[in-house]
């Protein structure tokens, strides 16, 4: 299978997510790994699982991240995609009424598969939804362990 993973980091996190997806699919596919400024200039006609990741911004992907699934309109028949995204943990969040705002306003992986879903890709298995500590990380400890788990889910 040939898989292409395009993602944007601002800290550094959902990069070591990418990495990890990329580590675990690697070894019985073909990865492709990019930033999404790198994207722009790949070629998809041969990606068979396009996966995005972005961090939660604002309740959204980044808007570079944005732009990429807005742009994305050459894509080969049949190609599904998948998405995840690096967000705070609900659980360290405070005042307890802020956990509240940021449950109603969501997450980025939602407005990605929303973008894919509009092109009329389909959108394979849960999102993943990996947790940061902080607003600039680091990953909470296990989640790459559960980046790769989430990775298997996909093929």
């Amino acid at each position: 299978m040939n898989v292409t993973i395009v993602y944007d980091s601002i800290f550094g996190n959902t990069a070591k997510v990418a990495q990890a997806v990329a580590e675990r699919l690697g070894s019985e596919n073909h990865v492709r790994l990019a930033t999404v400024q790198e994207a722009k200039g790949v070629e998809l006609s041969d990606t068979d699982l396009l996966i995005i990741g972005s961090p939660t911004r604002g309740f959204q992907p980044t808007p570079q991240i944005q732009e990429y699934l807005a742009e994305l309109v050459r894509f080969p028949n049949g190609m599904v995609a998948a998405v995840f995204d690096t967000r705070l943990d609900l659980e360290t969040v405070q005042p307890a009424p802020l956990r509240w705002v940021i449950e109603v306003g969501g997450y980025a992986d939602q407005r990605m598969v929303a973008a894919l879903q509009s092109h009329g890709i389909e959108v394979r298995g849960d999102p993943g939804a990996f947790l940061v500590s902080g607003n600039e990380g680091p990953l909470k400890a296990g989640e790459i362990e559960r980046a790769h788990g989430w990775a298997d889910t996909l093929v």
